[in-house]
């Protein structure tokens, strides 16, 4: 959908998640979600705008009426066939005009639906009343399609000679055939190809039978027109040809009709497509509280309460509790703590939450303000490791950053996860600060998480932290945890809050008592704190 976030960055936040999570029900919302491009800098009042428009309907429409209205669209058949053969000025067939008429009513619908109060300053879909009053001449009592007498006055007439001439000839037949039943002694000829057997027939056939297969007992006949048939044939004939060229100008009249309207149409599949986007977003704001967040014109990122959504959809379907993050990033600043404490989780946050805003979406907070950006990147190992297989950890990471600081946008939000961690420790730190100052410089707004001392001081950046360890975890008695109770226990005695730190101290990483919760063979968890 956008090249707004990298590739490294989708995977990371799950834009994926979030873009199915706003997937619009029919095609034309796909069709239009496809050419639809998230806001940049520059669209803060746009953005504005549009949130509060999703928020607002949100708290007024009931998550049963915006399914109703996705459901209309969703069925709505594609006009798209019918109006191409209109716009060639080929004549329309009846399936063509069924179509249409399935169109009409299907918009007819979604406008009932859509016709709450909150949908006011929604674009609506437009009305496409005259060639519904054109086309109900055709509707049948089954809401199929017929090329109906009342289209065209000569139709009607040249429909009604060829039902005379059809009569005619019928009886011209029906004589012939009456005649022949008599010779061969049966109640009747049926219509086609009929059978005669040898032993009921009394002589030579007559000229009103043609032989078409001769067998032992039996001829395959079919009958032989006269002189009054075959003139009454041509007749019928001519008349149905004359019936066939009015209801090809009758249908080229209709084409010519919906080529008129062919703007209404296509503005009506574009609306069409629009509110089924805009349907999509708000059903995604009822399903998960947010707020409306304050758009300003520079590059900000503060959030209160934020939700990592996927990752609190993950924890939930499990039984375990979602910290929501709490960040005022301003510029750029250095996130430290545990392991497991949060660090990944709180960038990915930032990061989804960029996202949303971008999308027109509530932020998943209890307050946020989010500036507009012209590209969210993710930095850190694992990431875009399609494209850098053949590379280290710390090799892929620096490409990407290489990546990202060639790009040289004006204006970028850049999540940084453990960068360098792969290499010395006194080489990656004079990495880590040379890359915040260079984001510094930039005036990019950023998050690097590491576990790294003195990064924040000599790099001039604010530092944050996660709260941490109120208390080390461990197993009592040896016992061995399967992953979601460990998982439980290191939760209950972790602090993901994350604050500002005025004054840099040595990260903690308790990653020994961590790894004595998740199961870590004893001896070496104590060889380790022997160690240590």
């Amino acid at each position: 959908m956008s090249d707004l976030w990298t590739a490294a960055c989708a995977g990371e936040v799950e834009a994926g998640w979030l873009l199915r999570a706003i997937a619009p029900a029919g095609d034309f919302g796909r069709r239009r979600a496809a050419r639809e491009r998230p806001f940049r800098r520059g669209d803060e009042q746009a953005a504005a705008a549009a949130i509060a428009r999703v928020a607002r309907v949100a708290g007024e429409v009931s998550a049963e009426a915006l399914a109703s209205i996705q459901a209309a669209i969703a069925a709505c058949p594609d006009p798209g066939a019918a109006l191409a053969r209109a716009r060639s000025a080929l004549p329309l067939a009846d399936a063509d005009l069924f179509e249409l008429t399935r169109f009409i009513d299907a918009v007819s619908a979604v406008r009932r639906d859509a016709q709450h109060a909150s949908f006011a300053e929604i674009a609506i879909v437009p009305g496409l009343d005259r060639l519904a009053g054109l086309l109900a001449r055709g509707r049948t009592p089954a809401r199929g399609f017929y090329m109906a007498d009342e289209f065209d006055g000569r139709l009607a007439r040249a429909r009604a000679d060829a039902r005379a001439l059809r009569a005619r000839y019928d009886a011209e037949r029906s004589r012939i055939a009456a005649r022949v039943a008599a010779f061969a002694g049966i109640e009747h000829v049926r219509d086609g190809e009929f059978v005669l057997m040898r032993d009921r027939v009394a002589g030579p056939l007559p000229p009103d039978v043609r032989v078409l297969r001769e067998a032992p007992t039996y001829w395959l006949c079919e009958l032989t027109l006269d002189p009054p048939a075959l003139a009454a044939l041509a007749a019928l004939e001519q008349a149905e040809a004359r019936v066939g060229e009015r209801e090809d100008a009758v249908r080229l009249s209709l084409a010519a009709t919906v080529r008129d309207d062919a703007g209404r149409i296509d503005a009506a599949v574009d609306a069409l497509g629009a509110l089924d986007c805009f349907v999509a977003r708000v059903r995604f704001a009822c399903s998960y509280d947010g707020c409306v967040p304050e758009i300003p014109g520079d590059a900000a990122l503060s959030v209160v309460d934020a939700r990592f959504l996927p990752l609190a959809a993950t924890l939930a379907s499990r039984g375990h509790r979602y910290a929501p993050v709490s960040l005022a990033l301003d510029g750029v600043g250095v996130l430290t703590g545990p392991n497991m404490g949060g660090k990944s989780a709180a960038l990915r946050t930032c990061g989804f939450v960029a996202v949303c805003v971008a999308l027109g979406l509530p932020a998943p907070a209890r307050e946020a303000r989010v500036g507009l950006f012209d590209e969210i990147a993710w930095i850190g190992s694992g990431a875009d490791q399609d494209r850098t297989s053949l590379l280290s950890s710390f090799g892929s990471e620096v490409v990407q950053l290489r990546d990202f600081l060639a790009r040289d946008r004006p204006r970028a939000l850049v999540l940084v996860d453990e960068f360098a961690r792969t290499t010395t420790p006194r080489e990656g730190r004079a990495l880590v600060i040379a890359l915040l100052q260079r984001l510094r410089a930039r005036d990019a707004t950023g998050l690097v998480a590491t576990h790294l001392s003195g990064i924040a001081e000599d790099a001039g950046v604010a530092h944050f932290a996660v709260a941490g360890l109120r208390a080390l975890p461990s197993r009592e008695g040896g016992e061995v945890l399967d992953l979601d109770a460990a998982i439980e226990r290191i939760a209950a005695v972790m602090d993901y809050r994350v604050h500002r730190v005025e004054r840099d101290a040595e990260p903690r990483a308790d990653a020994i008592a961590l790894a004595d919760v998740l199961g870590l063979d004893a001896e070496v968890v104590a060889r380790a704190r022997a160690a240590l």
